[in-house]
């Protein structure tokens, strides 16, 4: 049992990796590779990649919902962070990852990936 969760931990690592990877090279040939920029699409592509990774490999995961609305809640409150929100930015950011987290299974199958 525990060769197995090392294996599916390296699996979801190399998954978030490869979309923080991908997202910060073709977000660079598109916006520029300036420090900033790379570093806001990379984690723009981890925080993509953890949301899309129980739907690439399912059995890696115990509870794939919960997962999803956790990395959904935590890139909606980094935008608003982002954005210097106020109070009521923070809330709407909570419920827009919700409901971005608790339907990711229905919208990342319609998304084309690179």
């Amino acid at each position: 049992m525990r060769n197995t969760r090392r294996s599916n931990t390296g699996l979801i690592i190399a998954i978030v990796a490869g979309f923080a990877l991908a997202f910060a090279l073709l977000g660079g040939l598109s916006i520029g590779f300036s420090a900033p920029a790379l570093a806001l699409l990379s984690v723009a592509g981890a925080l993509f990649g953890a949301i899309a990774a129980p739907e690439i490999e399912p059995r890696a995961f115990r509870r794939p919902v919960l997962w999803q609305i956790g990395f959904a809640v935590a890139g909606c409150l980094l935008v608003a962070a982002l954005l210097g929100a106020d109070a009521e930015g923070y809330g709407l950011a909570v419920a827009l990852g919700l409901i971005l987290g608790f339907f990711a299974p229905s919208w990342i199958k319609h998304l084309t990936l690179p």
